[in-house]
């Protein structure tokens, strides 16, 4: 009998790969808008629910799904950053609670029309590898696509195009000072955040179940990894939401689905106790 850990580790690859997406939209939030967002999870639910209504519609391939969706969450996350987020940016405790009823409005809105009850996304037919290794289409899809993304964002905050993102996270007053619409650059960057969670939940909706909450999981994952990762390196985030994606992948098969998030979060607090300032920030301090 082959063994499940070449499944394993493959399928929390393309998980793990994808979630970075996810995270690193929210660490854009933390370090530019510097507020938490407790709505991102929402929009990766949006995100699978584009997915699907395009595939009710015969259109089953998430790379299709996943531009359609940032678009509708770009212009939702903009008209959320500018209506409420920047106003209500002097006010840290009403933010979290905002964002979050924002959440859970959108959980009731989804469940009236969608309904409460799992709906499921035909994947198509997967590749055979070597051994009998199942390779799902969504899977290599997902990968490539968050990594492409990921990729090209970094690209953009190490290049002139981001000067001005780094240069808010770094002092918005010397920003505003050089002409800089900061307000304008926080709400664009809130909305260029939300789309990738949308992203990152229209290339993953083939892999489980769509219902109304199944971004709050995912949510906290992204968070987890901003706060060991750190909000400055792309390339951290990435490794680290693979990492967790094969562990909790691993949790989920050989225990049970139910204990994933369990581990997980069990040994993210672990690691926090260690080092509570993240492993990134570890690194920097003793070079």
């Amino acid at each position: 009998m082959a063994s499940p850990l070449p499944q394993v580790l493959l399928d929390g690859l393309f998980a793990g790969g994808t979630y970075a997406l996810m995270a690193a939209g929210m660490a854009l939030i933390l370090g530019v808008v510097k507020v938490i967002n407790l709505s991102h999870g929402a929009f990766f639910t949006l995100g699978a629910y584009v997915a699907y209504a395009l595939a009710e519609r015969g259109v089953e391939s998430p790379l299709a799904a996943a531009p359609l969706a940032a678009v509708i969450a770009f212009a939702f996350g903009v008209f959320l950053g500018k209506s409420f987020v920047n106003p209500a940016r002097s006010h840290p405790f009403a933010l979290p609670v905002g964002t979050l009823a924002c959440a859970l409005l959108f959980e009731q809105a989804a469940q009236m029309v969608w309904g409460p009850h799992p709906l499921s996304i035909e994947a198509g037919a997967p590749w055979i590898g070597p051994g009998g290794l199942v390779i799902r289409r969504w899977g290599v899809i997902a990968f490539l696509s968050s990594a492409a993304l990921l990729g090209g964002l970094q690209w953009v905050l190490s290049a002139r195009p981001g000067l001005p993102l780094r240069l808010i996270a770094e002092d918005e007053e010397i920003a505003g000072s050089l002409g800089m619409n900061v307000e304008a650059i926080r709400y664009l960057t809130f909305g260029g955040a939300c789309a990738m969670a949308a992203a990152a939940g229209a290339l993953l909706s083939p892999s489980g179940a769509v219902t109304p909450t199944m971004g709050r999981a995912p949510l906290l994952l992204s968070l987890v990894v901003v706060i060991v990762a750190g909000m400055d390196s792309v390339a951290a985030i990435f490794l680290l939401s693979i990492g967790l994606g094969i562990f909790g992948n691993a949790c989920a098969w050989f225990l049970s689905p139910q204990w994933s998030y369990v581990a997980l979060l069990a040994a993210v607090c672990l690691l926090l106790s260690a080092r509570p300032a993240g492993i990134v920030a570890l690194a920097e301090r003793r070079d």
